[in-house]
């Protein structure tokens, strides 16, 4: 073998060896050496999934994803591209500090509830949470989960363990004093349009943290109320939040013809979670 071609062998074999070393870090986690256990958020979609992908080298090798049903938590995880997951651990607590920390100041693998290894891989995974454990006044849980997979040609990768935000909706006849979050939702026609306008006040004594706001919009159709848009007028994502006392108004407008109903859901991580109703019954 000439020099040329045995370095360029060696160079192969390191390229090789190092990518089975990849560590890859579900989208929007903390940095590898990060002790912080700062929450990360993801977008709601109009679905009400949080949705992330486990990506290596820029490749998606998986979803991640959890929403709200019949008051129990869903997890799913799905790999792609001939990747499997050979272990999935998970964690759910009320509080942020409900977790534990290993010495390096990471989340405890082998404190979480649910840690399954795999015998034979598996493509997909779903699991049911039963939520019941959450004060009555909660509006927010945190979800921490760890991974491992294995693609076809038996190389291993695994995710940092990551905690994530998720939320949940009360009657606004439940008040955590600390922060409250009241309304006052309007529509009215104006040019073929429908003008929705939300003076959204914290009237607690703390800062309302992450709030977030939708809209959803209903037509009516033979007495049965049929969703047609859903509009999202601030996130998680923009880390909206308001001091105590503040107040904001926000706008959104949309065509639409016959009586509508627009409902608001509004929550934050520390505050009570609202629904606003608003019916209009002009002929648009």
């Amino acid at each position: 073998m000439s020099k040329i071609g045995l370095v360029l062998t060696i160079v192969i074999l390191i390229f090789t060896a190092s990518g089975c070393l990849l560590t890859p870090r579900l989208t929007g986690e903390p940095a590898e050496n990060s002790l912080s256990l700062e929450p990360q958020i993801l977008p709601l979609d109009t679905f009400g999934v949080r949705r992330t992908e486990i990506v290596v080298a820029g490749v998606s090798v998986g979803t991640f994803s959890f929403w709200i049903e019949n008051d129990s938590l869903i997890l799913n995880f799905e790999g792609l591209d001939e990747w499997m997951f050979s272990r999935i651990a998970f964690e759910t607590k009320e509080t942020i500090d409900e977790f534990k920390l290993d010495d390096s100041g990471i989340l405890d693998i082998a404190s979480f509830s649910t840690n399954v290894h795999f015998d034979n891989v598996v493509n997909f995974a779903s699991y049911e949470v039963d939520l019941g454990f959450l004060g009555g006044f909660s509006t927010s849980f945190f979800t921490a989960i760890y991974l491992e997979m294995r693609n076809t040609d038996d190389i291993e990768i695994s995710t940092i363990p990551t905690a994530y935000l998720g939320t949940i909706y009360r009657d606004s006849g439940q008040i955590d004093l600390n922060s409250i979050l009241t309304g006052e939702l309007r529509v009215e026609r104006r040019n073929g349009l429908a003008y929705c306008d939300l003076s959204l006040i914290n009237e607690g004594n703390t800062e309302a943290l992450f709030i977030t706001v939708e809209l959803l919009f209903e037509i009516e159709e033979e007495g049965t109320w049929l969703e047609f848009e859903r509009v999202k007028l601030v996130s998680f994502e923009d880390e909206f939040s308001l001091a105590s006392g503040a107040s904001i108004k926000l706008s959104a407008e949309i065509p639409a013809k016959g009586n509508i109903r627009v409902t608001a859901d509004i929550s934050s991580i520390n505050s009570d979670s609202i629904r606003l109703v608003y019916i209009y019954e002009g002929d648009f």
